[in-house]
């Protein structure tokens, strides 16, 4: 009597990845099309398209570990895209942040604020804002008729190996490694010497290991080791900051004194002290963090 082969049941975990992803990929698309519709996108709608890219673009590239190899490139590719349309939106969002920053600056009537150069940097801003706005819907409608979220649809829908369960676990948890140890490494950097760039940098760090605690969240492969609540409170500090340091770089030389950037300046003063204190804080108690850390322990 023959045996009947037995069915191989999919692996569980890298399932529940892919919904996810498909979840944020349907999400992403539906707000880019709605933008596309109305020609116009508001600054809420820039914000959520911007996480969603990066969301996925992260989970694009754990999934291409868990795809036949002949795909692999393929899925990498993918998210090489979205992590350059990311980049474009980011730019797009800076230039909304900084308007909006020196609009709630500049509380003093018109005429108060130094004249006709600083109206004429304002305005300046607001074209600024208006062209990125432009850009950024001509370069998402371009992307879409060039099928990059067909094109991930499509590798979402790719059957995963039968080994990918136990692969993305381990991958899963080598990533994590990886990435609390650059959380580390960055803030070791900031706190010796805390410039912009370090504190941008550490920022960026602290939130890629928050997507990827997302995504063990949502695999369920492994148990879910998101940042302690200090390192998110300070990731919150630090995006505060980053965006005063690019709203006040675009100040031109003779336009320094104005109120709005002296008032700019000094609540950056005041969140660099914060920022500051906050790298002391954790670094006074590195065993406790990390042992929080390393639990998945939310405080």
């Amino acid at each position: 009597m023959a045996r009947r082969a037995l069915a191989v049941p999919a692996p569980a975990g890298p399932l529940r990845l892919r919904s996810e992803l498909v979840r944020t990929l349907a999400s992403l698309d539906g707000e880019i099309e709605r933008a596309l519709a109305r020609s116009a996108l508001a600054s809420e709608e820039i914000h959520d398209v911007h996480r969603d890219l990066r969301r996925l673009a992260s989970g694009m590239a754990v999934w291409g570990h868990l795809v036949p190899a002949s795909q692999k490139t393929v899925v990498a590719e993918a998210a090489r895209r979205l992590r350059r349309l990311a980049r474009l939106v980011g730019r797009v969002r800076d230039r909304d942040v900084t308007a909006e920053l020196f609009a709630s600056a500049a509380r003093t009537p018109a005429g108060a604020n130094g004249g006709d150069p600083w109206q004429d940097f304002l305005g300046r801003l607001r074209d600024d804002r208006q062209t990125g706005r432009e850009l950024l819907l001509a370069f998402l409608r371009s992307e879409r008729q060039a099928g990059l979220f067909d094109r991930a649809r499509s590798l979402l829908a790719l059957n995963p190996r039968a080994d990918a369960g136990r692969g993305l676990h381990r991958i899963l948890a080598d990533e994590r490694r990886l990435r609390q140890g650059r959380v580390r490494k960055a803030h070791r950097k900031a706190r010796r010497r805390p410039s912009s760039e370090r504190l941008h940098r550490l920022r960026i760090r602290i939130r890629q290991w928050r997507h990827l605690s997302t995504l063990e969240l949502a695999a369920r492969a492994t148990s879910s080791h998101p940042p302690p609540t200090t390192w998110q409170r300070l990731q919150s500090r630090l995006g505060r900051l980053h965006d005063l340091d690019i709203a006040l770089g675009t100040v031109p030389p003779e336009l320094t004194s104005e109120a709005p950037v002296r008032r700019l300046r000094d609540r950056r003063r005041e969140l660099r002290r914060s920022v500051t204190a906050a790298l002391e804080q954790i670094a006074s108690r590195p065993q406790r963090a990390t042992a929080r850390a390393r639990l998945g322990v939310r405080r």
